[in-house]
């Protein structure tokens, strides 16, 4: 008994798969201006085979279809993504840096990262000219790892600054008095959001962040 062939030849098969990689490359709308002009300008003598013809349209149509959806899933990911940051308005972020916000009557939190065990930690806290309104010291061990220490909101003379964002230096030593790396973390206030943008989130500060950027919400 003669073997089964398959139906599509290979040659066949080698077409349709050139066809998408037309169509990938040329775009749909080209693509197709360009199927009709053959058809128009085929030689009468030898047209173009209804199954080569078919293929093509079937190639072309799946891929428009693709498109489409993924298109529309963006669109929904978009949407997700605006509806979510909404949800950041009035709301504090943390984020890497050294911003902290004093409100009418909060006690801000500093929160840093050690990288090795500490002896003393100075803690300068700034203005937006950048003078020293506070110093807060620690003058014991600290392990390494995360830490957060509780600004009383007052300044060196015992009164409340005005609202708003300020900065704030550490400097962490170690037993042999080397200084040891620290990160800090800027706790900030959402004030606006720029939807459609790569750092749609507006801080009190007037700095902006995207959303992977935030580590927490508080």
């Amino acid at each position: 008994m003669d073997p089964i062939t398959p139906t599509t030849s290979a040659s066949s098969v080698t077409g349709q798969r050139e066809v998408q990689n037309a169509v990938e490359e040329l775009g749909s709308e080209v693509f197709l201006r360009l199927l009709v002009t053959q058809l128009q300008s085929q030689d009468p003598t030898n047209p173009t085979q209804n199954e080569d013809f078919v293929a093509q349209l079937a190639q072309f149509t799946t891929l428009e279809q693709a498109t489409n959806s993924t298109d529309l899933l963006q669109q929904l990911v978009d949407q997700r993504t605006e509806l979510d940051i909404v949800s950041l308005l009035g709301r504090d972020i943390v984020t890497e840096g050294d911003i902290l916000t004093l409100d009418k009557d909060n006690e801000p939190v500093l929160s840093y990262l050690l990288e090795e065990d500490t002896r003393n930690i100075q803690i300068q806290i700034l203005d937006k000219n950048r003078e020293v309104i506070r110093n807060l010291d620690v003058d014991q061990i600290q392990k390494a790892g995360s830490h957060d220490i509780v600004w009383d909101g007052l300044d060196k003379d015992g009164s409340r600054p005005p609202e708003g964002p300020y900065q704030y230096v550490i400097q962490a030593l170690n037993e042999k008095v080397k200084e040891v790396a620290v990160t800090t973390f800027a706790i900030e206030r959402v004030a606006s959001l720029l939807p459609g943008t790569d750092k749609p989130v507006v801080v009190a500060s007037g700095r902006t962040y995207g959303t992977d950027q935030i580590q927490a919400i508080r």
